[in-house]
């Protein structure tokens, strides 16, 4: 045997094409469990729709939290404002939380029968100032999709209103159609899904260079026109004319937004986000959720104070300002304990419901395996096989009760036995205490 086959046969214990047999003696088509012991944040519905919070307690905070979120504000349909804290230790499931609350929205998205659309965001990167916070949000929205949101509500306008309409007719083909199937109508369904198809509606038929930079100088005022009616604002305006005008192979202007790298803009992070959430709103959305992870980077050594002060002061006007969407952060407790000292009316506005997670128990760690389990058997159970009680409540002692400790120690507790045990063997404690790894905590 070759050495290179020899490398092989260690890495392969069975042929890398047949992987599924692999685990095969342990009853699992594949091992389930992350192995940086980390939630996957690109799962989809499927697996997260498995991995329900196994503390009954939280499973409920979540479920009321959300029923709350989406229940009709009768006095104030506008105000659809809530908010909501989780708080629980690094690795101990935080994430995994914020995916099962995305995963739950989507079924009510996807339910004729319910009366809810959310639309749902989640960051991970809450960012340095404010911007970059409001940046992360329009980023997850997507380049393409944000400025197809904003160049359909500039059509819609254009085409309800007669003067606008009448500012550009001049410009509009009168006669027949030059062009081999297509239609001249600026107006037609072909030429409103995007800019440059509307632009091309007008310009194909403009032969003067004088009268294409009038053209240009016209449609350009209409769209700033509308877009300040939208926003409120002169320099928003501008600014997202610019965005859905620029024509580059890399967007400078979104590359901005998103990084939140444009200084005029610093200042009006109220105005962006209601007019974020009234895109989205436009679309039949019916609610907005933010789900922010790892908030703690703003209060643990990662800015200076000055720039932790104006962080928190502009994110608590922000909120007082804003109430058309609904909030849901993740951060450790001492995050907490230090945002209440920074800014003790921002943590009272984020955190008035608080959702905590402890240290897993035996039965919850049981619980957690299991549900991972049922991944690769393809069918729910509570069955912990290949693992037995003796072997979940020596890891989870070993892990002090931590998820993500858990879990990495669980995928290589998988391995080890899937070439190891033959099918009546099990992983217990004295299988885990000879493979348990501290290297992998």
């Amino acid at each position: 045997m070759s050495q290179e086959e020899d490398l092989l046969n260690s890495i392969y214990p069975t042929s890398p094409h047949s992987t599924n047999k692999k685990y095969q003696s342990l009853g699992l088509r594949f091992n389930p469990f992350p192995r940086s012991g980390t939630a996957n944040i690109n799962g989809g519905d499927l697996y997260n729709g498995r991995l329900v919070p196994v503390d009954d307690r939280i499973k409920g905070q979540i479920l009321s939290f959300i029923g709350d979120a989406l229940n009709p504000n009768e006095l104030d349909s506008e105000d659809r404002y809530i908010s909501a804290t989780i708080i629980g230790d690094y690795g101990s499931g935080k994430t995994q939380l914020l995916m099962f609350v995305r995963y739950v929205l989507s079924v009510v998205a996807t339910d004729t029968n319910q009366r809810s659309n959310p639309y749902v965001i989640y960051i991970d990167n809450p960012g340095v100032k404010l911007m970059e916070f409001i940046g992360s949000i329009i980023s997850r929205i997507g380049e393409d999709y944000f400025k197809k949101f904003i160049w359909l509500r500039i059509i819609e306008k254009i085409e309800a209103s007669e003067e606008l309409r009448g500012l550009l007719a001049k410009y509009q083909y009168a006669g027949g159609g030059l062009f081999k199937d297509t239609d001249p109508d600026p107006y037609a369904n072909e030429n409103k899904v995007s800019y440059k198809q509307y632009l091309n509606s007008f310009t194909r038929y403009i032969n003067s260079t004088r009268n294409l930079k009038e053209f240009n100088e016209t449609l350009r005022d209409v769209f700033i026109r509308v877009l300040e009616m939208e926003t409120g604002d002169i320099v928003l305006a501008q600014y997202f004319y610019q965005l859905i005008s620029e024509d580059y192979t890399v967007n400078k202007t979104w590359e901005s937004l998103i990084t939140g790298g444009i200084s005029q803009l610093e200042k009006k992070a109220t105005e962006i986000i209601h007019y974020v959430v009234h895109l989205i709103k436009d679309k039949g959305y019916t609610d907005f959720f933010i789900l922010v992870d790892e908030f703690e980077d703003i209060t643990q050594g990662r800015l200076s104070k000055t720039q932790v002060d104006n962080y928190v002061y502009n994110l608590r006007t922000l909120i007082d300002q804003h109430r058309e969407w609904c909030l849901l952060f993740s951060m450790t407790a001492n995050a907490l304990k230090m945002l209440k000292r920074v800014n003790p009316p921002l943590a009272d506005r984020i955190s008035n419901r608080l959702i905590r997670i402890d240290a897993l128990k035996p039965p919850q760690a049981e619980k957690i395996i299991a549900n991972y389990l049922n991944m690769a058997r393809g069918k729910e159970s509570t069955d912990i096989r290949p693992f037995d009680s003796t072997g979940v409540n020596k890891l989870n002692d070993l892990v002090g009760g931590n998820a993500r400790r858990l879990l990495k120690n669980c995928y290589l507790m998988i391995e080890r036995a899937s070439s190891i045990l033959d099918k009546k063997g099990t992983i217990d404690a004295e299988f885990v205490a000879e493979h348990y790894s501290h290297d992998s905590v």
